[in-house]
């Protein structure tokens, strides 16, 4: 007797309903991951133009780079500035809490970070 195979249709609607969820999380995670690499690049930015800025002009030219690249949930205050052992690391931390479904969010937590030896 020939057997047939294959997928059942309980079983395509089981596959359709994680690729669903498996969508609904990826659109809700990736503009955090977007937002990520923008600020990262930022950074990178304001760390090429001189380490030897003062704190307030390296948070002014922050602002101008996150105002051009639509990042509108971070400050330049949010900017942690550290000089030690002869580098200046600039650290922005990135918290972003996404409802998903009912009483479940998402929350991703990124800290985006460049540094540069000082007097560059």
């Amino acid at each position: 007797m020939n057997q047939e195979r294959g997928m059942t249709l309980i079983g395509l609607l089981f596959v359709l309903a994680l690729a669903a969820c498996a969508a609904l999380v990826s659109f809700k995670v990736i503009p955090a991951y977007i937002n990520y690499f923008t600020i990262k690049h930022s950074l990178e930015s304001v760390l090429a133009e001189g380490t030897d800025q003062s704190d307030a002009d390296l948070r002014k030219t922050m602002d101008a780079r996150l105002n051009v690249n639509y990042i509108q949930d971070i400050t330049a205050k949010d900017m942690d500035i550290n000089r030690d052992n002869g580098t200046l690391t600039l650290t922005v931390p990135i918290s972003r809490k996404e409802h998903l479904a009912g009483g479940v969010s998402i929350c991703v937590d990124l800290d985006a970070t460049a540094s540069a030896p000082l007097g560059h």
